[in-house]
């Protein structure tokens, strides 16, 4: 087997890899991960075993591997993050929360929820699929949300500086909740809908 030797410096940022022609595919996306997100695993790189899926959940590489080979795929596209979720039920208080606006970005429809769930006591965490069924059932006329692209803002707002949501991710699939500084940011878009200036 060929080796080789990746070195990559971005100010400051060294990163090195070690491996055998064959491992590129693996390593390159296991790096690609790395830098989309950089807070996923670092094992992932270092031990030879394990590799990232595109949900960033760490794998054993020899399982994945033998899950791959021989099977076809048929259909379309399966996505974790769009399977059908029901939504929660609560009584939505207008006069105390307001209703979304069309103009709020995903984030902030996303903590408004979160908030509103959490202080109504209705769920102190939801995971993304289920936050948007819920926002789509309530709130249709501030525009429909898609679970992946909840999924996508929710993981940007956590590494946030100060975050504004937090994840658990001991459950499948991981269940997202409103930190402290979420329910200021959401109290905020609370104000400037029942008092706009």
């Amino acid at each position: 087997m060929a080796k080789f030797r990746i070195r990559l410096k971005l100010q400051g940022l060294e990163l090195e890899v070690d491996g055998e022609r064959e491992d590129i595919p693996a390593i390159s996306a296991a790096v690609q991960q790395q830098f989309a997100g950089l807070v996923q695993p670092a094992e992932t790189m270092a031990d030879g075993h394990k590799q990232l899926e595109a949900a960033g959940s760490v794998i054993d590489a020899e399982v994945g591997k033998s899950k791959a080979k021989g099977k076809r795929r048929v259909g379309g596209k399966i996505n974790s993050d769009v399977t059908a979720a029901q939504p929660l039920e609560f009584r939505h208080d207008a006069a105390k929360y307001g209703n979304p606006q069309q103009a709020w970005n995903i984030t902030d429809k996303s903590v408004w929820v979160l908030h509103v769930l959490k202080d109504l006591k209705a769920a102190p965490e939801v995971s993304g699929p289920q936050l948007a069924a819920t926002f789509n059932h309530h709130f249709k006329a501030a525009g429909t949300i898609h679970p992946p692209h909840v999924t996508r803002e929710l993981g940007k707002a956590k590494v946030k500086i100060p975050a504004l949501v937090g994840e658990d991710r001991s459950q499948d699939p991981s269940r997202w909740y409103v930190t402290d500084e979420g329910t200021r940011y959401a109290q905020q878009l609370i104000q400037s809908v029942l008092n706009p200036a």
